[in-house]
């Protein structure tokens, strides 16, 4: 790399309302700090701009030396600081050389910092936040505002980061972008710590998923498959679908299926290194984390043939697609649980992909060219 970039100053605009507390809280901390951590050996600082409070600090030794923590000191609450951020941290910001969001939500701020201090901003999204909301059909008012930030924040970024293909081509197509203002760096895995293990023991037919309980899962769909084959489905995560999700397997009384609830990142090498399988069954994704990891872990992984999925799963190589129902799922996990060559096949090439195009120094390398093209 070059040594220019070792004075070079970087400042990561977190999506609006979150905090490094709230990746803790959602047991996804040390994943999302990972690239950062990275990133710091090479640079001279990295800035977060948080939306928590003082109690951020608490986090600091979980951070390479030179990254700061700028946060709400006054708690004046996520709107007002969203806007007003780039005032209250104006000396930082003045004195960095790169902006960049983590999502779509909350980019505004980075927007306003960028026309303020005239720095290179690196827009970065994952699955569109405009497309998320019209596939869940959300407010009419939700929809306006993300179709008129989307457009102002791709027109004044210098570079924009997706992470999967039909993304770019999304952005490229939807707003008419130069194509090379679009660039795919995916998700990443820390291979060191989400890795085969020779201690876990499998435990025999047990089937794992990871992610957030919502619609766009299609777990109801994945729950139905199971529910009457010889094997355990252990749901790890939250959200607005558990209650659903629970009530069903309760009036079904439907006995091989536990919610675990949200576990740390750190522990989810051990649930997934005690597992057959892993499953996502999600009827569209972006590059989803989970998957990434439990490929990473040398997991047989069971997916639906959607974008983003798709795109990471060579069928019947590194994983297995099925299609988004209920039947063609029972039928893919039924023939990898009864096909041990396949099963350890799929495991050995699913953490060959990974370590060679998803580990956290290729892609903070990727990362770091980017800033330096800049």
């Amino acid at each position: 790399m070059d040594d220019n970039m070792r004075a070079k100053t970087l400042v990561l605009f977190l999506t609006a309302g979150m905090s490094l507390d709230a990746w803790h809280k959602g047991g996804m901390l040390t994943r999302e700090i990972a690239i950062y951590n990275e990133l710091a050996r090479h640079l001279n600082k990295v800035y977060l701009l948080s939306y928590g409070d003082e109690t951020e600090l608490q986090y600091k030794e979980l951070l390479a030396d030179n990254i700061e923590i700028m946060f709400d000191k006054n708690s004046i609450g996520t709107l007002m600081y969203s806007f007003l951020a780039p005032f209250i941290h104006r000396r930082a910001l003045k004195g960095a050389d790169f902006f960049k969001t983590n999502q779509m939500v909350g980019s505004w701020t980075a927007v306003i910092a960028k026309i303020m201090f005239k720095k290179k901003l690196i827009v970065r999204q994952g699955f569109p936040w405009l497309l998320t909301l019209q596939e869940k059909k959300e407010r009419k008012v939700k929809i306006l505002i993300a179709s008129l930030i989307e457009p102002i924040a791709y027109k004044v970024a210098d570079k924009i980061v997706v992470t999967s293909r039909h993304t770019r081509e999304y952005v490229i197509e939807k707003y008419g972008l130069n194509p090379e203002r679009a660039v795919i760096i995916p998700n990443y895995v820390d291979t060191d710590v989400f890795k085969p293990s020779e201690t876990t023991g499998k435990e025999k037919n047990r089937i794992i998923f990871i992610g957030r309980l919502d619609m766009e899962k299609n777990l109801v769909n994945l729950i139905d498959a199971v529910k009457t084959l010889d094997a355990e489905l252990v749901l790890i995560g939250e959200g607005p679908y558990e209650d659903i999700l629970k009530t069903k397997v309760e009036s079904e009384r439907i006995d091989n299926v536990s919610f675990q609830g949200v576990i740390p990142n750190e522990r989810l090498p051990l649930e997934l290194n005690r597992s057959e399988i892993f499953v996502i069954v999600s009827i569209y994704e972006g590059n989803p984390k989970t998957l990434l990891e439990a490929m990473a872990c040398g997991l047989p992984v069971i997916g639906t043939d959607v974008r983003g999925i798709k795109e990471v799963i060579n069928h019947k190589k590194n994983g297995y697609l099925c299609d988004t129902s209920a039947e063609s799922m029972k039928e893919a996990i039924t023939d990898v649980l009864e096909n041990d060559e396949l099963r350890e096949r799929m495991g050995r090439c699913a953490r060959k992909t990974i370590v060679e195009h998803y580990s956290v120094k290729s892609l903070a390398a990727k990362e770091l060219s980017l800033l330096a093209a800049l």
